[in-house]
């Protein structure tokens, strides 16, 4: 049986990875700042990768898979506390891949990067050959551990595949738009929201995902191994709180943009998925759907 390692196990994506690798066949290892893991069919390490190395983990199961999802992923942290941003997703990165060349280097490894490295780009779609233009530490951080990435695969010819993940949601995701959404809707029972609404984005539901993420790393191993995770598909921020809001049976005179524009983040995004559709990607879930399974897990949890 083939085995996997998923740093940050317990976070939104390596939970749902780690449930997608089980039932793909895959023994899953699990590595978490948390206790215990979320799931009891997997073999857990409760580790702060800052401090502990997962020398002896790669030495012990020699992974065929090593999928990097641990650390920050908060634009608005990012610019707040820069240097904890840079330790949580820099310096840790460059420890994993040095714990692989040195104890494991037959291993795959998947790095989770972010579309943020594009910054705010020229011309729509954004594809993987645009230029790297970061706009908040978040994303410059994300573009340092990718050079690094490039790195170990050109002196140490380590097997590592990017992917630059766009505006992720789905089930079990306790923070970013939709989240913040719902809180303000019980809490004010309104929607205010910062800019102007006209701004964009390139939504992929976790389902969808965390398939693309499988795809890549089944997949063979390409020179360039740098790829679009998302559903190629621009939406506004106001067409999609006007979708939220009448998920939750609510009106749309609710919503209110304030027109503060928040540092660091872009403007427009939507991504050129032709490179991950190669692989035989397909999104299955649309916007309209993913917001519906998400206000339905709120309401479950009576955030709503």
């Amino acid at each position: 049986m083939r085995k996997v390692v998923i740093t940050g196990i317990n976070g939104f994506i390596g939970n749902h990875m780690a449930q997608k690798c089980i039932q793909a066949g895959y023994k899953v290892v699990g590595i978490d700042i948390n206790s215990t893991s979320n799931i009891d069919t997997i073999e857990y390490y409760q580790l702060n990768l800052m401090n502990d190395s997962i020398d002896s983990i790669l030495e012990k199961h020699f992974p065929f898979i090593l999928i990097h999802c641990a650390g920050m992923a908060d634009v608005n942290y990012s610019m707040q506390y820069p240097d904890s941003d840079f330790a949580t997703n820099v310096v840790v990165t460059r420890k994993i891949l040095y714990s692989v060349k040195n104890h494991s280097e037959n291993t795959i490894v998947i790095f989770l990067s972010s579309a943020s490295v594009y910054g705010n780009p020229i011309n729509l779609p954004i594809s993987e050959k645009d230029k790297k233009n970061p706009i908040s530490p978040y994303a410059l951080h994300k573009v340092i551990s990718e050079n690094i990435c490039e790195y170990f695969v050109k002196q140490h010819n380590i097997d590592i595949r990017i992917l630059r993940i766009f505006s992720a949601y789905g089930i079990g995701l306790k923070k970013q738009i939709f989240w913040d959404m719902g809180q303000k809707i019980k809490k004010y029972n309104k929607l205010e929201l910062f800019g102007t609404g006209q701004e964009t984005r390139d939504f992929i539901y976790i389902d969808d995902l965390v398939n693309a993420i499988q795809l890549v790393m089944e997949s063979e191993r390409e020179e360039e191994a740098i790829y679009n995770i998302a559903n190629g598909n621009e939406i506004s921020i106001k067409n999609v709180a006007e979708i939220f809001i009448e998920k939750c049976g609510l009106g749309k005179e609710l919503i209110l943009f304030n027109n503060i524009v928040r540092p660091g983040n872009p403007q427009c995004w939507c991504a050129d998925i032709h490179k991950i559709k190669k692989l035989g990607y397909k999104p299955e879930i649309n916007i309209h759907i993913g917001i519906e399974k998400y206000v339905e897990w709120i309401r479950s949890l009576g955030i709503i």
